[in-house]
C-alpha cells in the first residue's frame, strides 16, 4: 500500500534532519536568526508569542533572552519531541513557556491572540502551507510581527538532498509564491528584508 502523501507522517522529519535539530550547530543558527530579526525590527513589545514546530524547545529561551519576549507558547506535531522539550527546559523559564502537541494547519487559538509568531524553517514541511500562513495571520494581532526563516526547493529538493531529507513533494513554494501568500494574508514585509536568495529567506512581516 502506498503511503498517503497528506498524512501526518509526511510532515515529520527523518533521521538526518533530527541529527541537525539535535546538534549544537542548529542552536547557534537559532541565535543567529534571532539576531537578524532584532537588527531588522528592533525589540517591539511582545507579551505573548507563538512558535510553530518547536522541536526540542530550544528557541523559546532564545526568543526571551534575545528579543525580550515575555511569554512563549510553542508546539510541535511530534509528541515525543514535546515530551523531550518539557523535560529539558530550564526551571527559570517554566513559568514563561508553554508546550503542546499541535498542527500548524489548525491553530487552536482565537483570532488576534498573539503579538508575534515565529517560524524557524517549518512551513516548507507543512502539507497545506497556504493554510498555515492563513492561520498564522489569523492568530496575530493587528500590528503583530511574523518572524520567519524559510527555505526553498533548490536547497532541500535538489538532486542530492531530495534523497537525504524527508519533505512533502507536491505544491511547494518558491520565493515569490511565499511572499505573495504573506501579502495575500495581510502580512507585509518590513523594510529592509536582510537575507534572501534562491535558497531561502530570513525576514519579518507585520500584520496589517
Amino acid at each position: 500500500m502506498k503511503s498517503d502523501p497528506y498524512s501526518k507522517e509526511n510532515m515529520m522529519m527523518n533521521w538526518p534532519e533530527r541529527v541537525w535539530i539535535y546538534s549544537p550547530v542548529r542552536t547557534f543558527f537559532l541565535w543567529l536568526q534571532a539576531g537578524k530579526w532584532k537588527r531588522l525590527v528592533g525589540s517591539p513589545k511582545v507579551e505573548n508569542a507563538l512558535e510553530i514546530g518547536c522541536g526540542l524547545g530550544r528557541a523559546p529561551k532564545i526568543l526571551i533572552k534575545k528579543l525580550g519576549f515575555k511569554q512563549v507558547t510553542a508546539f510541535d506535531i511530534e509528541e515525543a519531541l514535546i515530551h523531550r522539550a518539557h523535560r529539558r527546559h530550564a526551571p527559570q523559564y517554566r513559568d514563561r513557556v508553554a508546550f503542546y502537541v499541535g498542527d500548524a494547519q489548525v491553530l487552536p487559538f482565537c483570532d488576534s491572540t498573539f503579538d508575534a509568531v515565529v517560524n524557524y524553517g517549518i512551513i516548507h514541511h507543512v502539507i497545506d502551507w497556504r493554510c498555515c500562513i492563513y492561520e498564522i495571520s489569523r492568530v496575530l494581532k493587528p500590528g503583530g510581527m511574523f518572524y520567519f526563516e524559510e527555505i526553498y526547493p533548490p536547497l532541500y529538493a535538489n538532486f542530492i538532498m531530495k534523497h537525504v531529507v524527508h519533505h512533502p513533494t507536491q505544491d511547494r513554494f518558491d520565493g515569490p509564491q511565499f511572499l505573495d501568500q504573506l501579502s495575500s494574508n495581510g502580512l507585509i514585509l518590513v523594510d529592509g528584508v536582510n537575507t534572501q536568495s534562491p535558497f531561502g529567506i530570513v525576514g519579518a512581516a507585520q500584520k496589517q
